[in-house]
């Protein structure tokens, strides 16, 4: 076997490419997924996606003219700029990077990459919403991809493309980034110099020797590695750490993918880059390599990326198009299909009669367990699984251990879908603060539902339930819960970064404009106001409302300069579970008496903003205070928000985040909207019902939210003015 062979490579790449061919149709949403809106508007994850299955394709060795590949490239082909995309973010870049693979003749090619070049700021480095080195090296790659296209017409002169490649060599990159870097000035200007061959050649070998054959892989971890090499990884392992092995295959991968090309001149990488491509090789490879891989990475969007990733890797390590090697496989794969023994008919009526054999039925009926301003439910079950063999006998009842009672979740399968995909991307240093998100138990293809079945919580309560039902830990919540809350805003580490453009107008503006024209169409379509000088009032303050929302899309850029952090996006009372832990003999303190959960995570981010979720906290908190009339000095409530404004007032002060009391005060206006939007679901419900009593009553009490929300946007705006 020559250096660049791989073991039972025709049969491996060619059940990969098999099953990418197919991710179109078994994952819609992220390979050219239709739009998610009446704006023509996609999932960042889908264009990410779509973007690396293209270059797998290319890889394999499919031209751009194949249809796929056609398709694609009209997928990406999107007019630019539009009313939604002004910028380059992420999202443009993968589409230009696409573009530039499959169509680089495309009229919205030019605009992208004029806008691009706009994008480079007063230290030269480009701002494309990351890190600016890494979004600089980004920017140098696309532009040399143009340059080789013949497209990129005088944007940045080749001098300059030559001056940066060598000027980024020399900045602190991750590993695949480094060797990205390394690729790029070999290619602008055809070799390295003797030192920066020492320097970082070599160093991408002395970080592949000291993580045990690997990229990527933080410096506490090298037991994955290690157990990888003696083959020893268990799925545990890989599960316990499934972000941190994902990354580290990715970054192999795109090692192998940059530095390859380079063997020839610096043979000294060569043995290194063999030694990766083998390990990793040597986990999945053979008949059951798709088996293997979605099992190591059950989320599509995982398993995807490490697919498109290694095929391209592969390209590179045995230089050549993987068609070359696997064309045939298809041919001989297609033979066996047409002879192989079918299944007698018998085996699949008995696995049904196994089936109907065994008895399962709810031992009561489902418990609702609330209803929330999303299309989802959340209902408590008690199964019941009867011994077919003495069915009338309840004795003989079958236990599920820990299962007596179980949680179903269940509603629309989009909706369904986000949760688990958001709950894949929480940063493991605080994956254990959310309740699991399993794979769906059921979709009903038919309703397009989807049904979850989780562990019951029911040691846990609601923060809202437990602020009425156990006094015991009120002085707990208010020591605990900010501290708790904190952690997870943390959830990616210490390192600060700030916000990109538009992500002021995505959180708060643009929902607070649709929550309003939702709230007061309501009102005035249904003729819920009778009164000419109620209907005055109703139009004034709508109108102001979205006065104040125009002011402060004015203001946008000096709210936007901001630190992000991990957030939640629909926190409130409801979705904080809390249980009553009992402290160990002798602890003095350094252990929590509540443990926290968190449920609901349609709408986390790890992008987002600690303001919006404080905001909505607080509104919550003051509208259970207000409903429940405690005695102002023993109120819990009032101590849970005292506590709750000063864990966010030292939260801002340490991050220097000087618009946070702004940016709160918004978020506890786009709350209060938020919750008189919701409020009309009960209305409509209630006119279908022909009940207009109850629907005039919501308008008046969605008025009294506006009204509120209005207060807290003139502070916002009096505050910038």
């Amino acid at each position: 076997m020559t250096p660049f062979e791989l073991p039972e490579l025709e049969q491996t790449v060619g059940d990969l490419v098999l099953d990418l061919l197919r991710a179109r149709s078994e994952h819609p949403e992220l390979v050219l997924s239709p739009p998610q809106d009446a704006r023509g508007e996609v999932s960042s994850n889908a264009v990410r996606v779509t973007q690396h299955y293209t270059v797998a394709l290319l890889a394999y060795g499919f031209s751009a003219d194949e249809q796929e590949l056609r398709e694609a490239a009209d997928w990406f082909a999107s007019p630019f700029p539009s009313d939604l995309h002004k910028r380059i973010d992420p999202v443009e870049m993968n589409r230009l990077e696409a573009l530039l693979s499959l169509r680089p003749t495309s009229e919205s090619v030019l605009p992208r990459l004029e806008q691009l070049s706009r994008q480079r700021m007063a230290d030269d480095y480009f701002d494309i919403g990351g890190a600016p080195a890494f979004d600089t090296l980004w920017a140098i790659k696309v532009m040399s991809q143009a340059r080789d296209t013949k497209v990129l017409n005088g944007i940045m002169s080749e001098d300059t493309l030559r001056e940066w490649a060598a000027r980024m060599v020399e900045v602190n990159h991750r590993d695949k980034d480094l060797a990205l870097a390394l690729y790029l000035r070999h290619e602008l200007k055809a070799k390295l110099t003797p030192t920066q061959q020492k320097k970082y050649v070599d160093k991408l070998i002395n970080i592949a020797e000291q993580s045990g054959g690997f990229w990527g892989l933080p410096q506490d971890m090298h037991t994955l590695a290690e157990n990888m090499q003696r083959g020893q990884l268990t799925a545990d392992q890989i599960a316990d750490h499934r972000e941190i092995f994902r990354e580290m295959i990715i970054s192999t991968c795109y090692v192998i993918e940059n530095m390859m090309p380079l063997v020839e001149m610096y043979p000294q990488i060569e043995p290194v880059l063999r030694r990766a491509m083998e390990l990793w090789w040597n986990v999945f490879s053979g008949g059951g390599v798709v088996n293997t891989l979605r099992a190591l990475f059950p989320n599509p969007y995982d398993y995807l990326l490490i697919v498109c990733r290694t095929l391209v890797s592969v390209r590179a390590y045995v230089g050549q198009p993987l068609i070359n090697w696997v064309g045939m496989y298809f041919h001989r794969k297609l033979a066996l299909q047409q002879t192989r023994p079918v299944e007698p008919p018998d085996t699949e009526s008995i696995r049904l009669a196994l089936k109907n054999w065994i008895r399962v039925d709810l031992d009561k009926a489902p418990e609702p367990l609330r209803l929330g301003m999303s299309d989802s439910n959340v209902v408590r079950i008690h199964p019941y699984i009867a011994n077919p063999m003495q069915p009338e006998d309840d004795t003989f009842k079958l236990n599920i251990p820990n299962a007596d009672s179980l949680v179903v979740k269940y509603g629309p399968i989009e909706e369904i879908d986000l949760e688990r995909d958001n709950y894949a991307r929480l940063p493991l240093s605080i994956r254990d603060c959310f309740v699991n998100i399993p794979q769906p138990s059921y979709v009903d293809g038919e309703r397009r539902r989807a049904f979850v079945i989780m562990a019951d919580l029911n040691r846990y309560r609601t923060l809202s339930d437990a602020l009425v039902k156990v006094p015991q830990i009120y002085d707990a919540l208010a020591n605990e819960l900010g501290p708790f809350l904190l952690r997870v805003h943390h959830g990616d580490g210490p390192a600060r970064r700030y916000v990109q453009e538009g992500l002021l107008w995505q959180l708060y503006l643009q929902p607070m404009q649709e929550h309003i024209r939702r709230v007061f169409n309501y009102i005035i379509e249904n003729r819920l106001l009778d009164d000419a000088d109620k209907l005055k009032l109703a139009n004034k303050l709508q109108r102001s409302l979205l006065d104040r929302v125009g002011s402060l899309v004015r203001h946008q850029l000096e709210l936007e300069d901001f630190p992000i952090a991990c957030m939640h996006g629909d926190l409130h009372s409801r979705n904080i579970m809390v249980r009553r832990m009992k402290r160990r003999q002798g602890s003095e303190g350094g252990e929590g008496e509540v443990d926290f959960k968190l449920i609901d995570l349609e709408k986390f981010r790890r992008s987002g903003d600690a303001a919006l979720d404080a905001g909505e906290l607080l509104v919550d908190l003051e509208i259970l205070r207000a409903t429940r009339n405690n005695d102002p000095a023993r109120d819990p409530h009032a101590a849970l928000i005292h506590a709750v404004e000063q864990t966010y007032t030292d939260f801002a002060a340490e991050r220097e985040d000087k618009t946070f009391a702004i940016r709160m005060q918004l978020g506890q206006a786009r709350s209060i909207i938020r919750i008189a939007k919701g409020r009309t679901k009960q209305g409509e419900l209630s006119l279908k019902e022909s009940r207009k009593g109850p629907a005039i009553r919501v308008a008046f009490d969605v008025l009294e939210f506006a009204e509120q929300a209005l207060v807290h946007l003139d502070a916002v705006v009096n505050a910038l003015e």
